[in-house]
Parts: C-alpha cells; sequence; structure tokens
C-alpha cells in the first residue's frame, strides 16, 4: 500500500480542488462515487486504480510497481 502513496495524495489533492467538493459542497467520500465524464482527476484517478490493481497482478507484483 505504501507504494500507492504518491497517487493517492495527489488523486486526494486534485478532488480537493475540483468543482464538486468546491462549489457543490460534496463530501470527498461522495464526489469520489459519482465520477464525472469531464472530471479533471479521470487521468489522477486512472493512475491510483492502475497502481492499486498492479499491486493485484502476480507479474507487477515480481517486477515492481511502476512510477506514475
Amino acid at each position: 500500500a505504501k507504494k500507492c502513496n504518491e497517487a493517492a495524495l495527489s488523486l486526494l489533492v486534485c478532488m480537493e480542488k475540483s468543482d464538486c467538493v468546491l462549489k457543490q459542497k460534496k463530501s470527498l467520500e461522495e464526489c469520489m462515487k459519482d465520477p464525472i465524464e469531464s472530471d479533471p482527476c479521470t487521468a489522477v484517478r486512472n493512475a491510483y486504480f492502475n497502481c492499486k490493481h498492479s499491486q493485484l497482478n502476480m507479474r507487477t507484483r515480481i517486477r515492481g510497481v511502476r512510477q506514475y
């Protein structure tokens, strides 16, 4: 889990600056569960997902997690 800390932190920062949190006054959890098509954090969200997914994949567990 420590290997994805950087991706998780960048996702958290991006979500805190998003319109969903700032303008619509929703919580981070609500905004994460309801991704919007034009969400500016899509790339960061995908990087975090790929990092977490690679921890479950035996091939990448042997080779190591990619840095995003």
